[in-house]
């Protein structure tokens, strides 16, 4: 079956309002701009796969792999991404608020101004990741491999270090508070 008759089947699959594609492979295949809201895409493969632009909202990813894929600009907000791989994967702005990624391996990816507001990385592995002004508010990094991250310019407030301790760098400052 080619790439792009697995996509069109998929695709009637979702229309249809079936949402359980966990487990299947979609290693490299362009699936850019694609609506898969709410789908079930436990253990699935997306190694190198093309997601720019993907809507993955509330998706099922427990131990999905996403490893060098291209998650530029999609929306994973409130997606459940437990242990899931994505080393070296490209979430150059993408939104992951809320996202639940505990245990997750996000080794050398680049999360740059990548939405992480609320997310639970707790025991996540961020080493050399590339966090340059990410949004990191409310963020939980309880036990957090950070080693090599570039942080520089990330925002903090009210983010659980990997310590433990509470960071609040670029909180606001409610008025109330000044008088």
């Amino acid at each position: 079956m080619t790439p792009a008759t697995l996509l069109e089947l998929v695709n009637r699959y979702y229309q249809v309002g079936a949402r359980d594609l966990h487990g299947l492979d979609f290693q490299g295949l362009d699936l850019s701009a694609i609506h898969w809201a709410e789908v079930d895409l436990r253990r699935a493969n997306l190694t190198r796969a093309n997601l720019h632009q993907a809507d993955l909202t509330h998706i099922d990813g427990y131990q999905i792999t996403l490893a060098q894929a291209n998650l530029t600009g999609a929306a994973l907000a409130n997606a459940v991404l437990r242990e899931a791989d994505l080393r070296k994967a490209h979430c150059h702005r993408t939104t992951l608020i809320n996202a639940d990624l505990r245990s997750s391996c996000l080794d050398r990816a680049d999360l740059s101004h990548a939405n992480l507001e609320g997310a639970n990385l707790t025991q996540a592995d961020l080493s050399h990741a590339n966090l340059y002004w990410a949004n990191l508010r409310y963020a939980n990094l309880t036990g957090a491999n950070l080693s090599g991250a570039n942080l520089v310019g990330a925002k903090f407030c009210q983010t659980l270090m990997p310590d433990g301790t509470t960071r609040d760098l670029n909180c606001p400052v409610n008025s109330h508070q000044l008088a």
